[in-house]
């Protein structure tokens, strides 16, 4: 190659589960998202045969919003907003309808259904919620879905803009990591933007991004900020019980795929997010808010929500002082072996 040759990065992501549709979701997104707010797709491969699937695209330079801060955000709240509207306008005819993302969440009843006995009882002991009680917030949310969403105005929803999916390069902004996008109503889409930037931390920060987008949008132009602000009010409930049934899936997700006590990064964010929703849980959810504040509170060392003992003893957990002296794991042996060799050299 000449001297002259300009060499570009690229970004590949690989899946093992083709059928979690996260990487052929995020392909539609950016193949319908402009290259100047999105990465742009170099290519895209699904290998059924083989079980695994490739997205290749554009390297984004940049630092994400979780390095600069929130405060920087804001700071240029009028370009973020601007994009956000260029994204909301995108074609999302391909995307899930949110009907559907709804009902894709609903599937963590199967999956609870059919997890390991002892996981269940841990659960329960954990948190007071069995299966048919889980079954049964699902089916009250699913009610409240069917009997209030309605889509004003369709948009492509991120549904995961939070900071570390934001750069920022040059004064420019891009949004990338669109796997979980769907098709939503755009006042559901705001909402769930200020939910995961944690802006509702901030009256002033939540103001000012409506006025931004308001001042921005294509799409709402047709309102005054009165009528768009008043419209965002009157559907802010209904999207708040909406939001807490995502929530609570990812939660119950979380714990069955990783347990109550790890990555718990995820959970301290979710128990952020939980206190948010948590007076408008209890408004429609007054029946189960104890059972909802051990499960997002069971991260917090400092707050006892279970019987440690008795959860050791379903889960089969020998308690230290009860394992034999003479016991020996192979596998602990032959590393403190290779550690010893280590030290020898």
């Amino acid at each position: 190659q000449s001297d002259s040759c300009i060499k570009s990065k690229l970004h590949v992501k690989v899946s093992l589960d083709p059928d979690n549709n996260k990487l052929s979701t995020e392909k539609k997104s950016l193949d319908s998202v402009s290259d100047l707010i999105s990465p742009e797709v170099i290519n895209y491969t699904n290998d059924e045969d083989a079980g695994i699937e490739f997205l290749l695209t554009t390297w984004e330079n940049g630092d994400h919003f979780d390095y600069f801060g929130i405060d920087e955000l804001v700071y240029n709240m009028g370009t973020f907003t601007c994009n956000l509207d260029f994204m909301h306008e995108s074609d999302c005819s391909d995307l899930m309808s949110f009907e559907d993302k709804f009902t894709q969440n609903e599937s963590i009843i199967e999956l609870y259904e059919d997890s390991d006995e002892t996981e269940k009882s841990l659960l329960e002991k954990m948190v007071d919620l069995n299966l048919h009680d889980v079954q049964n917030i699902f089916s009250r949310l699913r009610t409240i879905f069917e009997e209030n969403y309605s889509e004003d105005v369709t948009v492509l929803c991120h549904s995961n803009l939070k900071k570390s999916n934001i750069l920022y390069q040059s004064e420019l902004i891009k949004f990338i990591n669109f796997e979980h996008s769907h098709k939503a109503d755009i006042y559901y889409s705001l909402l769930k933007v200020v939910n995961n930037l944690l802006l509702f931390k901030s009256a002033k920060d939540v103001s000012l991004f409506l006025q931004k987008y308001h001042s921005s949008s294509n799409l709402v132009n047709n309102l005054s900020l009165k009528d768009f602000l008043t419209k965002y009010e009157e559907k802010k409930e209904i999207n708040r019980l909406l939001l807490f049934q995502d929530l609570f899936h990812n939660i119950l997700f979380h714990f069955n795929a990783y347990g109550a006590f790890y990555r718990s990064s995820s959970l301290v964010t979710y128990v952020e997010l939980y206190h948010n929703l948590r007076p408008t849980i209890e408004k429609h959810f007054a029946d189960y808010i104890k059972s909802f504040d051990k499960l997002f509170h069971t991260v917090i060392p400092t707050i006892e929500t279970y019987d440690m003992e008795e959860l050791q003893s379903i889960s089969g957990i020998v308690n230290e002082e009860e394992v034999d002296e003479d016991y020996s794991d192979p596998a602990i042996e032959e590393l403190e072996i290779e550690e010893e060799e280590v030290a020898e050299e």
